[in-house]
């Protein structure tokens, strides 16, 4: 069938051509540029024919396209005679329309819910970011400063003591200058760990800047802060730092410094600061007590 289709069309193809060139011919005659045995063609109307014959294409081709078209779809239906007819759609009650609204609002809620759990997590990792220092892994001077104000005001409200120490590495320019800021930034990073791995729970280092540490002891008083203290500075000094095959030595020095009844924040850290420069005029490597407890001696190596 398709290919007597297919020789219809051509068929008709080349009666239009010839249409078209009876069209031209009566043209020229018309022109005079034409002899008179051609005369006949201009009794011709040009397009009655292809008119006709392109009215019988349309109608044989949508006819041949139907019936394809049907036993195609009866194909896929699988039903000799049968077409599935359209159900008609139900009609919502005023309570499907509730329904649907709560279960719209159910989704959107769980959806708010699930963003703000995420923004959270966001917010979280954020904050923890700007309060660690990204050289030593260990906190830095920020977040010491929110620690320090809430350990100070857990300090005035129970009296429990509370210690401050302050701890900077004995020549630390000359690290630098010697073997490189690789190594002194290495340097830092063990020094920091050294720091971190004496602490309980409870307490908190932070870098405080440079080759300087801060931390803070609740509920231990001078003389516990002190043996801590003695306990990590001979601990970094006997182990320096291995660099590439070659040994840095590295001391520490600390300044110590317990809260004391009208004490403020600046007079406490005055004070541990004071001490730490103590030690470094008594010649480093050693830890040193603020001048309002007298009870404990110098500590060295």
């Amino acid at each position: 069938m398709e290919t007597n289709l297919m020789r219809f069309f051509d068929l008709s193809v080349k009666t239009f051509a010839l249409a078209g060139v009876w069209r031209g011919a009566s043209a020229m005659v018309a022109n005079g540029a034409m002899t008179e045995p051609l005369g006949l063609l201009q009794t011709l109307e040009p397009f009655t024919i292809p008119a006709t014959l392109l009215a019988v294409i349309g109608s044989v081709a949508a006819t041949q396209i139907g019936i394809r078209s049907w036993r195609r779809f009866r194909r896929v239906l699988g039903k000799e005679g049968r077409v599935a007819r359209p159900q008609p759609a139900r009609e919502w009650s005023p309570a499907d329309h509730r329904d649907q609204l709560i279960a719209d609002l159910q989704n959107q809620v769980i959806e708010l819910h699930q963003e703000k759990e995420h923004l959270s997590r966001i917010l979280a990792e954020k904050s923890a970011s700007l309060r660690r220092d990204p050289l030593t892994g260990i906190a830095n001077r920020l977040a010491y400063e929110e620690r320090l104000q809430q350990e100070f005001l857990r300090w005035k409200r129970f009296g429990h003591p509370l210690t401050l120490l302050v701890w900077d590495i004995d020549h630390f320019k000359q690290v630098n200058d010697n073997h490189g800021h690789a190594v002194g930034d290495a340097v830092l990073r063990k020094v920091a760990q050294q720091l971190a791995s004496y602490l309980r729970i409870t307490d908190f280092v932070a870098r405080f800047g440079g080759e300087e540490f801060v931390m803070l002891l609740p509920g231990a008083d001078t003389g516990a802060a002190l043996h801590l203290a003695e306990q990590i500075r001979r601990q970094i000094a006997a182990s320096g730092a291995d660099q590439s095959h070659e040994y840095v030595p590295v001391t520490i020095s600390c300044g110590v410094s317990r809260f004391e009844p009208d004490d403020s924040l600046q007079s406490v850290f005055k004070r541990a600061d004071q001490a730490l420069y103590q030690a470094k005029r008594d010649g480093r490597n050693c830890c040193r007590v603020g001048r309002n407890d007298t009870r404990f001696g110098v500590h060295t190596s």
